[in-house]
C-alpha cells in the first residue's frame, strides 16, 4: 500500500501548487474508498482535471505496486461543487497478472458526479515508437499565464501551473501550449502520473475556438467526457508540450484531441476529449 503522508507534507514554496499537491492526495477510509477535497482555485467550481487525478489516485491505491495506470476513460455527469467533500468509490472490475481494471465513482451527497474505468499496468519492455514533438517556439520567449486567473480569453486558466500559449495559426483548429506545475515536486511516479492527467484537461479544446474565432467569454462551456493514454513517464514540474487538434464540432459539441510531449521531445501521454459548447445569446 502506497502513503502519501509526503505528499501533504512536502513544501516547494509555492503555495498553490503545494495545495494542489495536498488534495491530490486523497484519504482512504476504508479498502476501496477515499475522500478528497477541492483546491481554493479556481473558486467558484470544480476543475475537471483534479477530479480525474483523484480518481486516478484512489484507483493506484487499491492495486499492489509496481503496477500504475496507463489508460482512463471518463464522463462527467455533474458539475462539482468545491464546498463539498468528495467521495471517491473504487470497484474492482479485474486483477490478472499484468493488468488490473477499476472503476472510479467521483461522489457528492451520494450523487455521481464523474465516473471513471482506469486500466493499470506492471511496467513490461515492448515494441517501441512515436510521433516526433512538432516544431514550437521554446517556452522562455513566450509570456507566462496563470490559469484561473485573469486570462485573455476568460476563465480558461491555474495558480499552480505556469502556461505558456504558442502563437495560434489563423483559421486553423488547432492549438500548442506549455504546461508545467511551478516549484519542485516529490519524486513519486505516481504523483507526476496524477498531475500529467490534471494537466491534460488545460487547453484541448482551445483549437476550436481558434477555429470559429471565439472567445470563452462569448460561448458557454463543459467538459463531457475526457480519456488519456499514459505512455512514457514524465515530470510535471519541467515543461510539457501539450499541442492540440479540434476534428470537428457540431450538435452544440466539439472534439479535442491532443498529444503530450517532453521538452526531450519523448511523447508522454495522448488525450481526447469532447466538450459542450453552446453559443450565448444577445443580453436582454
Amino acid at each position: 500500500m502506497r502513503d502519501l503522508t509526503a505528499w501533504r507534507e512536502h513544501r516547494s514554496g509555492v503555495a498553490a501548487s503545494d495545495e494542489l499537491v495536498g488534495v491530490l492526495a486523497v484519504e482512504q477510509v476504508s479498502e476501496s474508498t477515499f475522500t478528497g477535497h477541492s483546491t481554493t482555485v479556481p473558486s467558484r467550481r470544480v476543475f475537471g482535471g483534479q477530479l480525474l487525478a483523484q480518481s486516478v489516485v484512489a484507483a493506484t491505491m487499491t492495486v499492489t505496486p509496481p503496477a500504475v495506470p496507463h489508460s482512463l476513460h471518463a464522463y462527467f455527469v455533474r458539475a462539482g461543487r468545491p464546498d463539498v467533500k468528495f467521495q471517491f468509490a473504487v470497484t474492482t472490475l479485474r486483477d490478472g497478472r499484468s493488468f488490473a481494471v477499476r472503476r472510479v465513482d467521483a461522489l457528492q451527497d451520494n450523487e455521481i458526479v464523474t465516473s471513471m474505468t482506469v486500466s493499470l499496468q506492471t511496467p513490461e519492455e515492448g515494441l517501441t515508437h512515436q510521433d516526433p514533438m512538432p516544431a514550437r517556439p521554446d517556452p522562455d520567449d513566450l509570456p507566462a499565464r496563470t490559469p484561473f486567473l485573469v486570462s485573455p480569453d476568460g476563465p480558461a486558466t491555474a495558480g499552480a501551473v505556469d502556461l505558456r500559449a504558442c502563437p495560434p495559426v489563423p483559421g486553423g483548429a488547432s492549438s500548442s501550449v506549455w504546461l508545467r506545475v511551478n516549484g519542485s515536486l516529490p519524486d513519486d511516479p505516481v504523483l507526476h502520473q496524477a498531475l500529467l492527467v490534471y494537466l491534460s484537461d488545460f487547453a484541448i479544446l482551445h483549437g476550436a475556438f481558434v477555429r470559429h474565432d471565439v472567445a470563452r467569454t462569448e460561448v458557454r462551456t463543459a467538459s463531457l467526457d475526457h480519456s488519456i493514454w499514459l505512455q512514457r513517464p514524465a515530470r510535471a514540474d519541467e515543461w510539457l508540450l501539450y499541442d492540440s487538434h479540434s476534428p470537428s464540432a457540431a450538435g452544440a459539441r466539439a472534439v479535442g484531441r491532443a498529444a503530450m510531449f517532453t521538452q526531450a521531445g519523448d511523447l508522454a501521454a495522448t488525450a481526447a476529449q469532447e466538450m459542450l459548447v453552446r453559443r450565448l445569446g444577445p443580453a436582454r
